[in-house]
């Protein structure tokens, strides 16, 4: 019964201790099924809302570039605008499904938050693009459609997008956090396993040793019972130990492979993500060329949908001129290269060819044969529009600089030429850019060297600079004269990096203001010349009329006889030499006619030889069909003689003389460069001579009244400057080149006279003998010593005369007198009231009253006295002139009256 009771007990025993192991190493892997289904079933719930809330930011986006192209797309109209609501509308449909799905599933107060943010902000976002999508279309204003996209729908738009990554960025972390849950159970299911399998072990060993010494005589009557139940118990327990070893390993292999098929899924729909949604287009090619990957990029890109691209040949997309291409591809990545990088042309759906970045790589199978090529495509279409408007601006840039009239130049800072334009080149005596490059400005381009570091000084104090003049040099030494226009370019650290100038050639300029400067001086000389001369005139004519009336009273054997003629002769050069003066003030009384410059050269030619001397040649060449000029025919061969003495003088040891005649047209081109020229038809005259020419500086004075390069004694210094007033009265102009030892070209230019030449005419001078008369003459004249000198020269002819000092008192004499006035004689310049506002109300009064003007001056421009429509009596003027031009006038009215 012993044995029984103890085989019963130790039965008991050892079969409640087996079973208290069991029910441990069962409830420890219940445990963790428990927590693994439980884990599993969270994580999955997680996922799923976080799949649906990157669906609804996919959609969301997918709205967003829908709007974006309504907008950006020019000429939408209401058909496309419909056909792209429709679309927007079934992505808000299946935004919001995802949305109540994630509604449904909500299990946090976060969640609720974060879903409610989206509702909040998700309604303004479509109001506003709904809006703008009915602005674009019903309205079409462009400027308020842009305002609204930018201050409203964008916003709107971000702010929705936001709230949906919100809440996709909290669902990942709590997809994170669930991980991390996860780790944690396993670790706190693998501790409760283990503290319990040590629990069973230890109430085992305390059951063991309970039993053991309960039963410790029935144990010690038989030794091999008790070795035998010890070795099974150490066997038990053994086999526990290696079983829950064997447990735990399972369990972290198991948890160690469910981790990595996690993260393998997870990579495989990341990839699958970026793939699908990628806006690049990215396609899968066999060997055969055929299509066998096709993403929603390249659906858009190129029109095709994924169902009726896939297993049509790749050749499909190219445009015909660049069908080699896959097979170039395929060759050049079995040749060896991993990848194949090429910009080309694809063919959209609707014809359109597009501009496309390529990455060609090989796809190979588990063994690393190539089977296929997978290909990724960026439409560069933008962007090469804008590279080819870059290069049109760069050549437009480029052709603006190269054909700047002006010079372009780019220096370093210690004055090297690094780049020039075309213009400067030219300005510099160049040919070409690379002969300037390189050329330093101090040494090579300014006329001297030391002025550069002055005329630079600015660039370290300041960004530009305008108007710096400065005197350059050309490629054979002549210098001109620049103005610069400059500005510093700095580098990226703000140091200075080049100086760069636009340069004017400002010399012709300079020349021409030069030229204005010596007009305006001669203009004022002249105007003094005038006045001078005007004045002296008054003073020789009461000098000339009473020597005359002296030598009329003197005989021949008087004693005083010979001091009066000297006293005449030297009225009368005096007389000479205001009318040079006059001449060269251009206030000269001239008889203008039309005439033949051919007809007076050639008349000249016969008196000029004895003049020159024999050891000068003259040539003449005469234009055969030359115009007609309208001019004083006397001063015109004064001109001549001038001209001919003056190169007579210039050649002492013998030359040549030239006088030519030629129709001249001067054009714009020709007055642009011979300031203050007008352009029309010339007579022009040319008077040339091989002596010993002028250089600059004395060019510049030559028509300066008693300037003269000839020894004292041998010139006045008023021949150039009678020359010069001449033509100018006579409204031409008169132009000299010269060099030392080149002899001297004078040319005058006289306007073209319309009228044709007067027949020549019998002239009648009559009797010699002084002219008589009874008539009446009113005589206005405010000097006194001429206007009484004048009158007693009349009244000793016969005349009545009627005297005024001054214009009113003359109109106050006629008004008086009451017998006829048969002529009026008035100076033409007076104080208050001029000759000419005389002789009007005179006229008015007495319509036969005959007028004759005296004057020495002809400056009336500002008189109003330039036409004069009567007999001009040139001052200082003889008896007998002035008897015989009256009597010529009352003799015309008499025959006047009688026919």
């Amino acid at each position: 019964m012993k044995k029984d009771s103890t085989g019963v007990k130790l039965g008991i025993a050892f079969g409640f201790l087996i079973a208290l192991l069991i029910g441990v190493g069962w409830f420890g892997l219940s445990r963790m099924g428990q927590v693994n289904a439980e884990v599993s079933r969270l994580f999955n719930q997680r996922w799923e809302k976080l799949q649906l809330a990157r669906q609804a930011v996919f959609y969301a986006n997918a709205n967003f570039r829908i709007t974006m192209k309504i907008v950006l797309t020019k000429n939408t109209g209401k058909t496309e605008t419909d056909l792209f609501s429709a679309e927007r509308e079934r992505n808000r449909q299946k935004v919001h499904a995802a949305l109540e799905k994630i509604e449904a599933m909500v299990d946090s107060d976060v969640e609720k938050g974060l879903l409610d943010k989206v509702n909040e902000v998700g309604g303004p976002s479509t109001k506003s693009v709904q809006e703008l999508i009915e602005l674009l279309v019903r309205q079409g204003k462009t400027d308020e459609l842009r305002e609204m996209m930018v201050n409203k729908t964008l916003p709107a738009l971000d702010k929705y997008r936001d709230a949906w990554m919100a809440f996709v960025q909290y669902e990942e972390a709590q997809m994170n956090l669930a991980r991390e849950q996860t780790q944690t159970s396993y670790a706190t299911a693998r501790q409760l396993s283990a503290f319990l399998i040590l629990m069973a072990l230890v109430l085992a060993v305390g059951i063991a040793v309970f039993v053991t010494r309960k039963l410790t005589a029935e144990i010690e009557e038989t030794e091999q019972a008790r070795i035998a139940i010890r070795e099974l118990n150490d066997d038990l327990e053994r086999k526990v130990v290696q079983r829950t070893e064997e447990l735990a390993r399972t369990v972290e292999a198991l948890k160690g492979e469910e981790s990595d098929r996690k993260a393998r899924e997870e990579d495989i729909r990341r990839l699958a993500a970026i793939v699908e949604y990628s806006d690049d287009a990215i396609v899968g090619v066999g060997l055969d060329a055929l299509i066998t990957d096709w993403n929603s990029g390249a659906e858009r890109m190129l029109g095709y949908s994924r169902s009726e691209i896939i297993g049509m040949p790749i050749t499909t997309i190219f445009p015909p001129s660049h069908r080699d291409e896959p097979l170039d591809n395929q060759a050049r990545l079995k040749r060896g290269e991993s990848v194949v990088r090429r910009e080309s042309l694809r063919l959209r759906k609707d014809g359109k060819t597009i501009h496309v970045a390529l990455t060609v790589s090989p796809i190979k199978d588990q063994h690393g044969r190539v089977i296929g090529t997978a290909g990724i495509m960026r439409d560069i279409s933008q962007r090469k529009l804008i590279e080819d408007a870059l290069q049109h601006s760069e050549a437009s840039y480029r052709s603006f600089v190269e054909n700047a009239p002006f010079g372009i130049v780019r220096t370093t800072p210690d004055g090297q030429i690094v780049q020039a334009n075309p213009a400067l080149v030219k300005m510099l005596g160049y040919t070409s850019e690379q002969e300037v490059l390189g050329l330093h400005m101090a040494t090579d381009v300014y006329r001297y060297a030391e002025e550069r570091p002055e005329a630079t000084a600015w660039s370290q104090r300041q960004e530009s600079v305008q108007g710096v003049e400065v005197d350059w040099k050309h490629r054979d030494g002549r210098p001109f004269t620049i103005r610069c226009d400059a500005h510093v370019v700095k580098d990226r650290d703000g140091h200075l990096q080049y100086l760069e100038g636009f340069i004017e050639d400002i010399s012709e300029r300079r020349a021409m203001e030069m030229q204005l400067r010596q007009g305006q001086k001669m203009e004022a000389i002249g105007r003094l010349a005038g006045g001078i001369a005007h004045d002296f005139n008054n003073l020789l004519g009461v000098i000339i009329g009473y020597s005359d009336l002296v030598s009329e009273q003197v005989g021949p054997d008087s004693p005083l006889h010979n001091p009066v003629e000297q006293i005449k002769k030297a009225g009368d050069r005096a007389s000479a030499l205001t009318r040079q003066l006059l001449a060269f003030s251009r206030q000269q009384v001239l008889e203008t006619k039309v005439l033949n410059l051919n007809k007076i050269v050639a008349e000249m030619a016969n008196m000029l030889p004895p003049l020159l001397g024999e050891d000068i040649e003259l040539q003449t060449s005469l234009a055969p069909l030359l115009g007609q000029v309208k001019a004083d025919q006397g001063q015109i061969e004064q001109v001549i003689m001038n001209l001919a003495v003056n190169a007579r003088d210039a050649m002492p040891a013998g030359g040549r003389l030239s006088i030519e005649t030629r129709n001249a047209c001067l054009d714009e081109e020709f007055v642009s460069r011979h300031r203050p020229t007008i352009p029309g038809e010339y007579v022009m005259l040319v008077v040339s001579d091989t002596g010993s020419g002028m250089d600059a500086q004395t060019q510049a004075h030559i028509f300066e009244p008693f300037f003269t390069t000839k020894e004292q004694g041998r010139g006045t210094g008023l021949g150039l400057a009678t020359v010069y007033g001449f033509v100018k009265q006579s409204g031409g102009y008169v132009w000299v080149q010269s060099e030392p030892g080149m002899g001297s070209t004078f040319t005058i230019y006289l306007p073209l006279a319309c009228e044709a030449v007067p027949r020549p005419h019998a002239n009648n001078d009559g009797v010699t003998a002084l002219a008589r008369g009874a008539e009446t003459i009113l005589l206005v004249e405010d000097e006194e010593s001429l206007r009484t000198l004048t009158r007693s020269q009349l009244e000793d002819s016969g005349y009545t005369v009627l005297e005024a000092n001054c214009g009113s008192e003359a109109i106050r004499i006629a008004r008086q007198h009451r017998g006829p006035i048969h002529l009026l004689l008035t100076d033409v310049v007076m104080p208050g009231m001029n000759g000419r506002v005389v002789a009007e109300n005179l006229s008015a009064s007495r319509p036969e009253t005959r007028v004759v003007y005296m004057s020495g001056y002809m400056g009336f421009s500002d008189y109003g006295l330039t036409n004069l429509d009567a007999i001009v009596i040139q001052k200082p003027f003889t008896r007998h002139v002035l008897l015989q031009r009256l009597r010529e006038v009352i003799s015309l009215e008499e025959k006047s009256q009688q026919t």
